[in-house]
């Protein structure tokens, strides 16, 4: 008996059943690139025990500098919404490839069987068995955006069985390291980051020590994978929130009341912060001032009241309630000092209210009001779809939903446009990155931002694990949902597990940074015919298939190799 294997690219999918993507036998990539392929396999009869196995690694590469994973398959038992189009790889209720768990690069294998034989790699969390049926091995080449040596590397990894070390069988890749680094990353990207869900998931008491632990792991998780802006409650997010209900109390800044006086207590913020800066972050993303959906009352604030901790503000303040403009005011005072002081000065986005519909404009308008006069020179803006909110001024920085009706006006009009999207919207070919949809509709959302323009991505969802309007508590790995909530996994030791659609998003960003490097080069005339020929003229609605946009992307890097 014995293993079948297939080498096939990160953007194919391996299901049980199928793998959906050609082999591939060679690549290339920059010299500070994080690359993944994949390695599917399976058992080569339909006997029904497993065969346990190992790998080996061999190549010229520090094997340091090589992360392997296994892939998990996760239950999606509804994979399509009601507005869907072609670009999916699977629309049956199924396992699904997903999930994302770390293996060690070298392990040594041991007899651990006292009566019969039981071989094990030693110190390995996660063994590897091979059925009839498939499942893959991830690999990412420099996952730390490193300076890699330039030239041609082969990678072999050879199958051994525990049971005696013998070689099942090898399989062999080639990557091209092109003697160019990729400039830095220049675009923002966020996805909503919750601590109170890790609280809530991990049964954490909010802000324990603990509590940062695990908040960190999370954090340097999603910097690690492109994501530089991190989203910081100093009042706990008034999102997905029934109105007149209260979700669980997330506030890092604490706020004391005394004869009439504010005070503020910003240790907690810091040691966030500060996680953040360690991590890597460039930019943070402040709470929402007002509440969703039209800026119409004030968030959950708590605060020490004359030695009485209770909550002054929430669904009972109007955002036009003078009492609130004084605070918000005394407030960012303070806070402009600690940003200068925690050395992120006005690198911030600060929200007012998410997604304000057109008869929302009067109370969007008051509260802008309240907070323009401390907010001169940054950032503030939000999820919209109406044009008319950037076009008089209301919106500094317009972070647009891909279907938006008025998208090519912003598009032509808007010199700081971002984008945005939800789980609902897969139609038409836009991008998106749920569990059934196609690699390269996710991926394919760095290359349209180049070519439109776009200047930063927010997803509503990096770690959101509570139902809808926070009501209930969902465990991914046995929700059956589509991802459209989160793209990390909790383990069960407190750090995130990634997924194989956030490894794809971030190669978009890096195809972003990839567009760039050859635009410095041959200037963005020659790269957008470049892009022009794969794909016509790029819209939000381009989505081409896995084997179109990696062969687009070999292009970009051998126009680059070419220019050097």
């Amino acid at each position: 008996m014995g293993i079948i294997t297939r080498v096939v690219s990160s953007l194919t999918k391996v299901f049980p059943d199928e793998v959906m993507g050609s082999e591939i036998k060679s690549a290339s990539c920059l010299k500070n690139e994080p690359f993944s392929f994949q390695i599917a396999y399976r058992k080569d009869t339909d006997w029904p025990n497993g065969i346990s196995f190992y790998t080996k690694i061999e190549t010229d590469l520090d094997l340091q500098d090589i992360a392997v994973y296994k892939v998990g398959y996760v239950n999606v038992l509804s994979p399509y919404p009601n507005r869907c189009d072609e670009h999916y790889d699977r629309k049956t209720i199924g396992l699904y490839p997903d999930v994302l768990y770390k293996r060690n690069t070298q392990n040594e294998v041991r007899n651990d069987g006292f009566w019969e034989p039981h071989h094990f790699e030693i110190g390995e969390k996660y063994l590897l068995s091979a059925f009839p049926f498939y499942n893959s091995l991830w690999f990412t080449i420099n996952e730390n955006g490193k300076e890699l040596k330039a030239g041609k590397h082969k990678i072999k990894v050879t199958f051994f069985a525990c049971s005696d070390q013998s070689e099942i069988t090898s399989t062999e890749f080639e990557l091209e390291i092109i003697d160019k680094l990729l400039l830095p990353q220049d675009i923002h990207n966020t996805s909503w980051f919750y601590p109170e869900c890790l609280a809530d998931i991990y049964n954490l008491e909010m802000w324990s020590d603990r509590h940062f632990e695990v908040i960190e792991a999370f954090i340097k998780e999603a910097v690690k994978h492109g994501q530089n802006m991190i989203y910081v409650p100093a009042f706990t997010p008034p999102l997905d929130t029934p109105v007149g209900q209260e979700r669980k109390t997330a506030q890092l800044v604490g706020v004391t009341l005394n004869a009439g006086k504010y005070t503020f207590d910003f240790s907690l913020m810091r040691r966030y912060v500060e996680i953040c800066k360690k991590a890597g972050a460039t930019h943070l993303e402040h709470s929402h001032l007002f509440t969703q959906w039209g800026a119409r009352f004030a968030p959950k604030i708590m605060a020490t009241v004359d030695g009485e901790y209770k909550r002054i503000f929430g669904w009972e303040t109007d955002s036009m309630s003078p009492k609130y403009a004084d605070f918000l005011r005394a407030y960012l005072k303070e806070l402009k000092v600690f940003l200068d002081d925690v050395g992120y000065g006005k690198n911030i986005l600060f929200h007012i209210s998410d997604e304000p519909m057109k008869d929302h404009i009067e109370y969007y308008k008051n509260a802008k009001s309240v907070i323009q006069s401390e907010l001169q020179g940054y950032m503030y803006g939000d999820a919209l779809s109406h044009y008319s909110y950037y076009e008089d001024g209301t919106v500094d920085v317009p972070i647009v939903i891909l279907e938006s009706a008025d998208m090519d006006k912003f598009i032509e009009n808007c010199d700081n446009l971002w984008v945005y999207n939800t789980a609902a919207h897969v139609f038409k070919g836009l991008s998106n990155r749920l569990i059934p949809t196609t690699g390269a509709r996710n991926r394919i959302l760095g290359t349209q931002m180049y070519c439109t323009n776009t200047k930063g991505y927010l997803n509503w969802a990096y770690n959101f694990y509570y139902g809808t309007l926070c009501h209930g508590m969902q465990t991914p790995l046995q929700s059956g949902g589509t991802g459209g909530t989160y793209i990390v996994y909790p383990d069960t030791d407190g750090t995130p597990l990634v997924s194989l659609r956030m490894k794809v998003f971030n190669e978009g960003i890096i195809d972003n940074r990839a567009l760039k490097t050859l635009e410095a080069m041959v200037g963005r005339e020659r790269v957008i015919e470049i892009c022009q020929k794969y794909f016509g003229k790029v819209s939000y609605n381009t989505c081409p298939q896995n084997d179109e946009l990696l062969a687009f992307r070999e292009a970009i890097n051998q126009e680059i190799k070419k220019n050097l």
